[in-house]
């Protein structure tokens, strides 16, 4: 847990750090595409990997419709991922600086082997911009799987890079 804190506050002080560089002004993002990896303290391995895609609904209320792909490592020996496909809405509900914050919570299918069941998630995410239309999406998250050989909630810390026009 003392891990997991840590990691938090070192993606939010990057993410002030990078707010206070000068960005012209752009237009919203209206299509996003982006993945990348997460930590999972209760994953064997703690890796696991994410993609995504969303899409502005909103311009004025910043909403954004979503979906997710979690491949969740679930044990080594024999190797299983627990694969989780949702569709959500992530809501923006502060800009910190030019750093967007968004709550995105989403709800779907869950797949390990032969068990299938149902899945959601739900955290917070920022969008850095780093050059052009590419960004940077640190995030922590929380994972719940009906097929996750009952691990319970999962906190999952992690770095998505994407592409945004």
């Amino acid at each position: 847990m003392k891990t997991l804190l840590a990691v938090l506050c070192v993606l939010c002080l990057s993410a002030a750090v990078l707010a206070q560089a000068p960005a012209p002004a752009v237009s919203p993002v209206v299509n996003i595409y982006a993945g990348g990896i997460s930590f999972n303290g209760s994953g064997s391995p703690a890796i696991a990997g994410t993609g995504l895609y969303a899409r502005l609904v909103s311009d004025g209320t910043g909403t954004y419709l979503f979906t997710v792909v979690d491949a969740l490592p679930a044990s080594l020996k024999p190797f299983t991922v627990t694969s989780n496909f949702g569709a959500g809405v992530a809501q923006k509900i502060v800009t910190i600086g030019k750093v967007p914050i968004f709550i995105p919570t989403s709800a779907g299918i869950s797949y390990n082997g032969t068990n299938t069941g149902w899945a959601w998630s739900t955290g917070a995410l920022a969008s850095i911009r780093i050059k052009n239309n590419w960004r940077i999406f640190p995030n922590v998250r929380i994972v719940k799987s009906s097929v996750s050989n009952g691990s319970g909630y999962q906190p999952i810390v992690g770095v998505l890079f994407g592409w945004g026009q």
